[in-house]
């Protein structure tokens, strides 16, 4: 390589360099804002200053006309002569002179004696002439319109003068403006070196701390440069670290779900050997629960089994049976009024009802147990008539539960208090005792179902666990809640129910609507067959049936049910669902196909009671439906309305057998 092309090489950068970018922008710019500037700062300065000048030399000009027009005119020179010396006082005015009319010196002043003024006016026009580096002005001596002379000044005009200062302004002008120029170089080198040094820092930072969120453009400015060769350079590297970045948040992000889903696993774990905890428990008090009524019932049937058991000792044995039968038949209602609830099954059946009957309603099944535990029951209720719109059997359900309990866990003697109250937000009936009380650890988790409370075990006398959840459960499908109180461990305990004001509607005079149990052999009789696998279950309710005056058949399948029914065309067929051979739907189907079966009243009783098996059985063509355990006194009742809409001579006139 030749000298030549190592000094180009070395000094002229390349044409399409950063530095040689920045260097040609810079000696541009700056060589442009220099040339401007002087060429308009000359431009501008001389021009006012010439127009300065002639504006002072018009204005002194008409001053002195004015003020020798009165010497012109009485041919006064020596005050001519005075007011022209005046002029002595500006610097610039060289001659003034005064002319009369003929052109003639009629007075004159020079700063210079050896420069005195022309004998004769030395202009032919008004006005400004500049001549060379001086400049002559005329002004016309005017009296009432009438010119008497002239006025001539001649002043210096130094052009000379100005253009060195302004020479000078722009030599220093060059030397501020390279001295800017040099700083800018500087500050461009900074702007070229800076975003490598920041890339360089940024790097450090990422091998020493491994933090990616770190970004070259923040310090280097890459952004002012991004088309150029750094530029290029310092946003790739800003890229590679965004993707470096949201891979590594996502991985991280990855392994914060992946702990979250081990702690959710293992929350979820152990709410399972909760729950298996509580089920082994549930199910070990339901057997429990269930065992206790099997003694007495066996005992009773032991004893009506002796030939020389007395009269009240067989009734009191029917009275034990009923008693255990009905307290089984409520245990299992229980069970499934929760299972409706938690799977959202269970409708509710308002009705209008007074405060004061739902709540004697509701103290008859917890009577007893209050009788036999000696307990005080005091009821408060408002003075005037409350009506409320509510399931009348679902509310007295719910506060009988917390009157049983409240007997359960309270010592004999004890008081309960049954205290209902208007207030802002609708109706508050609530239920105090003077028993075992309630920690308030216990509190929160008392409406879970199979919740027990561990001090009152041994104060209690039957029950798994969900009589407080069922009554979360009602209240919340009545749009209320239940509250739970208590000052600690054997200071009572109260339950507050709380009903919204929609509840509440406003006195009505109504007829207490009741249902009487059917009278034995009363109304129109029929020919009834009964069909259950369980053939205990279905021989004890013809047995009842016949007592109440039916002709009973019993079969214990579907295809008993078939051909009995085709045999005996019985006006009612009480049928079981779940048979081995045939179901129940589908015997209801055929036997609604056939002449004799068309008209003939299908009730289901079964152990399913859910909406889906309500609605599954009269698609089937089953007329009603009953959940066993069933109460002999309700298949009365719907056998004897339906007898009672066929015509009555044509069941009457059938024989019983």
């Amino acid at each position: 390589m030749s000298r030549t092309s190592t000094w180009r090489a070395r000094f002229l950068p390349h044409r399409h360099s950063v530095r040689g970018k920045l260097i040609g922008i810079v000696l541009r710019t700056t060589a442009i804002a220099l040339v401007v500037a002087v060429v308009a700062m000359m431009t501008y300065g001389l021009s006012t200053y010439r127009e300065s000048l002639v504006s002072d030399l018009s204005a002194e000009a008409a001053i002195l006309a004015l003020s020798t027009a009165p010497a012109v005119a009485f041919d006064d020179r020596a005050v001519a002569q005075r007011n022209l010396t005046a002029m002595q006082a500006r610097p610039a005015i060289r001659v003034a002179a005064l002319y009369g009319m003929d052109g003639k010196l009629y007075a004159s002043y020079a700063r210079r004696p050896q420069l005195p003024a022309p004998a004769r006016l030395p202009v032919s026009r008004m006005g400004a002439v500049v001549s060379g580096n001086q400049i002559e002005f005329a002004q016309p001596i005017l009296q009432n319109g009438e010119p008497l002379g002239t006025i001539y000044l001649r002043a210096n005009y130094d052009f000379a003068g100005r253009l060195r200062a302004y020479l000078g302004i722009f030599g220093l002008v060059i030397v501020l403006g390279l001295i800017v120029a040099l700083v800018s170089s500087m500050a461009v080198q900074r702007v070229i070196t800076e975003p490598l040094d920041a890339m360089a820092k940024v790097a450090q930072q990422v091998i020493d701390h491994r933090d990616y969120s770190r970004r070259v453009g923040v310090f280097g400015r890459a952004k002012a440069f991004d088309r150029d060769e750094i530029g290029m350079v310092v946003a790739a590297f800003d890229n590679m670290l965004d993707e470096v970045q949201n891979r590594e948040k996502a991985l991280r992000e990855s392994n914060t779900r992946l702990s979250g889903e081990v702690v959710d696993r293992q929350a979820a774990e152990a709410a399972l050997r909760e729950a298996d905890q509580r089920k082994d428990e549930f199910l070990a008090t339901l057997a429990h629960e269930l065992r206790n009524p099997l003694a007495p019932i066996r005992h009773a049937v032991k004893l009506l089994e002796i030939r020389d058991a007395s009269d009240s000792q067989r009734e009191w044995s029917r009275e034990v049976i009923a008693r255990q039968v009905q307290r089984m038949a409520l245990l299992l209602d229980d069970l499934l009024d929760v299972s409706r609830i938690t799977r959202g099954r269970l409708e509710l059946k308002k009705d209008y009802v007074g405060l004061q009957a739902l709540v004697a309603t509701a103290v008859e099944p917890a009577r007893p147990l209050i009788e036999a535990k000696h307990h005080t029951l005091e009821i408060f209720l408002p003075p005037e008539p409350i009506e409320l719109e509510v399931d009348p059997l679902r509310m007295s359900q719910a506060l009988s539960n917390l009157l049983t309990n409240a007997a359960k866990y309270t010592d004999e003697g004890g008081t309960i208090t049954v205290r209902a109250s208007l207030e802002r937000q609708g109706l508050a009936i609530s239920v105090k005792d003077t028993g075992i009380g309630l920690s308030t650890a216990v509190i929160p988790h008392l409406f879970e179902m199979f919740a027990q409370v561990d001090s009152a075990i041994d104060r209690a006398e039957g029950g798994l666990g969900i009589g407080l959840a069922l009554v979360k459960g009602l209240m919340a499908l009545h749009g209320g809640s239940v509250e739970a109180k208590s000052d600690g461990s054997d200071a009572g305990s109260e339950f507050v129910l709380h009903l919204p004001s929609s509840s509440i509607v406003p006195a009505r005079k109504r007829e207490p609507v009741g249902k009487s149990a059917p009278a034995v052999a009363s109304g129109p009789r029929g020919k009834i067959l009964v069909v259950d696998d369980n053939r205990d279950a279905a021989d004890s309710l013809a047995l009842v049936l016949r007592v109440f005056g039916h002709t009973v058949s019993v079969g214990h399948s579907s295809h008993d049910a078939l051909e009995l029914g085709a045999r005996e065309h019985p006006d009612a067929i009480i049928l079981d669902i779940g048979m081995p051979d045939m179901t129940g739907y589908e015997a209801a189907r055929r036997i609604r196909r056939e002449a004799w079966g068309r008209h003939v009243f299908l009730l289901a009783v079964t152990g399913w009671g859910q909406a889906d098996d309500k609605e599954n059985a009269r698609a089937a063509g089953f007329d009603q439906h009953l959940t066993k355990p069933v109460d002999p006194d309700q298949v009365e009742l719907r056998l004897t309305e339906f007898l009672k809409s066929r015509s009555g001579p044509e069941v009457a006139s059938r024989p019983n057998a």
